[in-house]
Parts: C-alpha cells; sequence; structure tokens
C-alpha cells in the first residue's frame, strides 16, 4: 500500500498545555502525518469549553497533522470520519461494541473511551490544514473529574498497553483511513461511519430547544448534519450541539 505519512516526524513531550496548541505553532510545512505526542497533556480541549482528563503517562494524547487540500471546507466532516474510524479500527482489535458517538466521541458500550478535537484552516474554498488531537484512555483506572461516563481499555479487558506501540498502530490505520479519502474513497468511509454509529436506526431520547423527544438516528450529512426521524414521523437535522443524547 502507498504511503502518504513517510516523512512524518515525531515530537515527543514530557508535559505540555496542549498538543494542537503545540502543533499549531510548529514552523509551516512540518510533513504530513506529523505528530505532536505528550505523556502530560494539562490543558488538553474537547470540543466548546470542555476538558479532557488523562493521568500522566496512562493515555494516549496527541495531535496529528494532516494537510487535505483536495477537500472543499464544506467537505471538512470527512476528516472526522476518517480519525473516528481509525479509532474505532484500533479499539475494536481488543474490544468489542466500539462506536462513534456523533459526531466524534468513541465509544465502548454506553461509556466514552475516546475523544476528538479537530481545528481546521480554510484557504479559499478548501481545507489547508487540519489538527486533529485524539485523547484515547488506555491505562487509567481512576478518574476524578466530573465527566459523566469515562471508560478506558484497561478497565475493559485488564490489561494494560504500551503508549508508543499504540501509537504506532493508530497511525498506520488513520494513514489507511485518510488513503481512502485521497482516493475518492468517500462512499466506503460513509457506509463504514454510518455502520459504527451509536444507536443508529435504534429508538432513543433526544433533547432539543430544551424539549425531549423520542426518534431514532437515520443518517448523517456529507456537512455533519445529524438526521433523525422523530416519533411522529417527521425528519429533524441538528448541528452539533444542537440536539443531545440523553442517557
Amino acid at each position: 500500500m502507498k504511503k502518504v505519512f513517510k516523512n512524518r516526524r515525531i515530537f515527543e513531550l514530557n508535559v505540555v498545555d496542549s498538543t494542537n496548541s503545540y502543533a499549531s505553532e510548529l514552523p509551516p510545512g512540518m510533513p504530513e502525518g506529523s505528530i505532536v505526542w505528550a505523556l502530560n497533556q494539562i490543558k488538553g480541549r474537547g470540543q466548546g469549553d470542555s476538558r479532557w482528563e488523562s493521568e500522566p503517562g496512562k493515555n494516549l494524547t496527541f495531535s496529528i497533522i494532516l494537510y487535505p487540500t483536495f477537500l472543499k471546507a464544506v467537505d471538512q466532516f470527512y476528516i472526522s470520519k476518517v480519525i473516528s474510524l481509525a479509532i474505532v479500527d484500533l479499539l475494536t482489535l481488543f474490544t468489542d461494541r466500539v462506536s462513534i458517538k456523533w459526531p466524534n466521541d468513541i465509544y465502548a458500550g454506553d461509556k466514552k473511551i475516546a475523544g476528538i478535537l479537530i481545528e481546521n484552516s480554510v484557504e479559499f474554498d478548501n481545507i489547508k490544514q487540519s489538527i486533529a488531537g485524539i485523547g484515547i484512555n488506555l491505562n487509567q483506572k481512576i478518574f476524578a473529574s466530573d465527566a459523566p461516563n469515562p471508560l478506558s481499555l484497561a478497565q475493559i479487558t485488564g490489561k494494560e498497553y504500551g503508549l508508543k506501540e499504540m501509537l504506532e498502530k493508530l497511525c498506520a490505520l488513520i494513514e489507511n483511513r485518510y488513503i481512502l479519502i485521497k482516493d475518492n474513497g468517500f462512499q466506503t468511509i460513509d457506509d463504514d461511519y454510518v455502520s459504527v454509529l451509536y444507536r443508529f436506526n435504534e429508538p432513543a431520547i433526544y433533547l432539543a430547544d430544551g424539549k425531549a423527544f423520542k426518534g431514532r438516528i437515520i443518517g448523517v450529512e456529507p456537512s455533519g448534519i445529524i438526521v433523525v426521524r422523530d416519533n411522529d414521523g417527521i425528519i429533524r437535522k441538528f448541528l452539533h450541539k444542537e440536539v443531545e443524547y440523553v442517557r
């Protein structure tokens, strides 16, 4: 298989505020697939104002730099799909019931095992650069924050995992998925994403505009908008943060 990350660099740090912030401050022209990997990320960022809890040296916290200039800005959700699917590819090597909770949280069962923060820069109508920050709970056994449902791979399997080995495995899987979209394999990515989507086509309760409703997820548009059919048969579409899952 062809490679696109063959010249990548890896910046291994003992401690950093945020790997995404560090990656964004690197000199221009870093080879595609370059990694900023931190053993201790003290201000890891999630979506919005949320923070990512990670015990030092226990979990995988890193950012990867991509240049998906072949993607239009309106198609930037494909980067989220690629990264999410690669994490699912990795975790399903070790456990089952791994899914993507829209838009890009990774669940094992009904608990969150990984999260993603993607920051894109756009030039004209195309994406110029993507920095994908990834946090995967690997070996942490106790979570101190008020996050509602964290889980680690070690808690599931009772085993511990080498961080560098898991990083190498995941980067190879990201590369495989990334090559797919470079080669116009969008339909495969779309199909695979829906096939592992949390609560896809299952009856569930959601919250929108402060009101709960029952419905089923029936799809995700290329832009990342989620499509839900409520119990009255009405098709409802939501951007991120416009709808919440009710546990």
